[in-house]
């Protein structure tokens, strides 16, 4: 166990920045004792008992879609479409479509087993797997959902184009805009041949991979970099619970204040924005923190860990270790923990 780091220097750390700010365990108990407060801004919602609240909150919107200077496009409007950016009637019509449409547990394990198989078979010397792991979610819930595996390969690839687009991240991505509408206009035309240019459908089966790439991304490359740590006789499936309990993929979400509202000890003002640290919550039993609760609680926790558990364990019964002596990057994104890059060997 790190040394935690003090409050008082948590308090100076940009909220936009924590996520990504040295090891979890560094710093949650420090922002937990800090509590829920408003500062740069914004209102930091924090810990077991104001996490869940702030959640199941009606009065706290989920934020808006992530899109570049408030664009209109193509890839804006797909994501306003999506169950994740809505509320009320039109979000639990979405999300109940979205629920209905995921694919079943036992063919998404067996479909992550076969392609991380077969993407190894072109490997013979050191190499990221972060490409794959980025690739791969998406490409194995497209297969799973039914697209031929061309359309797969291209739905997952495009996935990618719009997340890197329009996914917040603390360094501008200058000239991606275009690249996401264009992509978001693949993925519909893509997608409307499955299910027979039904709207709700097709926006739902992108939101899927939408969901799925990064977050997924993040479990499979910081599950093989604790694979280093523990040693590869840690059984993978619980490697990859302790993952998502300690250092979450997932870190925070975030809300808008639509009037004001009391959560816990502070009163969040109407019209405030919220960063609802999720990863503060964990509480070591039940569904980890990182898949949210309340309304907008992630439905993929089964499709994420088996994805995740197919690719390490493929990994390493193949023989690739993480390379010794690498540095620990991430991308420098406000929500998530995504390895920058995960070189693996084989001895």
């Amino acid at each position: 166990m790190r040394t935690p780091l003090p409050a008082d220097q948590i308090a100076s750390v940009p909220v936009a920045e924590l996520a990504i700010s040295s090891a979890p365990e560094r710093w949650h108990g420090p922002l937990r004792e800090l509590g829920t407060h408003c500062r740069d801004g914004a209102c930091v919602v924090v810990g077991p008992r104001d996490v869940p609240a702030a959640l199941a909150a009606s009065s706290l919107t989920v934020a808006a879609p992530p899109s570049q200077d408030a664009q209109t496009g193509p890839a804006a409007q797909l994501l306003a479409r999506m169950a994740r950016f809505s509320d009320g009637p039109d979000h639990r019509r979405r999300r109940e479509l979205l629920v209905s449409m995921l694919p079943p547990v036992p063919r998404v394990t067996t479909t992550a087993g076969a392609r991380t198989n077969y993407y190894l078979r072109r490997r013979l010397t050191t190499f990221d797997i972060m490409p794959m792991a980025r690739h791969l979610p998406g490409e194995v819930l497209a297969l799973a959902m039914g697209l031929p595996p061309d359309d797969a390969e291209r739905a997952a690839a495009l996935t990618g184009v719009l997340c890197d687009a329009v996914t917040p991240t603390l360094v501008p991505r200058p000239g991606t805009g275009s690249g996401g509408d264009t992509a978001a206009e693949a993925l519909i035309a893509l997608m409307g041949g499955l299910w027979d240019r039904d709207e709700e459908r097709v926006v739902a089966a992108i939101s899927i991979l939408f969901q799925a790439r990064d977050a997924v991304a993040a479990l499979i490359g910081t599950a093989v970099l604790a694979g280093a740590r523990a040693g590869a006789s840690f059984p993978v499936p619980q490697r990859v619970e302790d993952v998502l309990r300690g250092e979450a993929p997932v870190q925070c979400t975030r809300r808008t204040a639509v009037r004001a509202t009391q959560i816990g000890d502070a009163m969040v003002p109407a019209g405030a924005a919220l960063w609802v640290f999720l990863a503060t919550a964990e509480r070591g039993t039940g569904v980890p923190a990182t898949f949210g609760s309340g309304p907008h609680a992630c439905p993929g926790l089964a499709h994420a860990q088996a994805i995740a558990r197919q690719v390490v364990m493929v990994l390493e019964a193949e023989g690739w270790r993480p390379a010794p002596g690498q540095r620990t990057e991430f991308e420098p994104r406000p929500n998530v923990r995504v390895p920058s890059r995960v070189m693996v060997t084989r001895p």
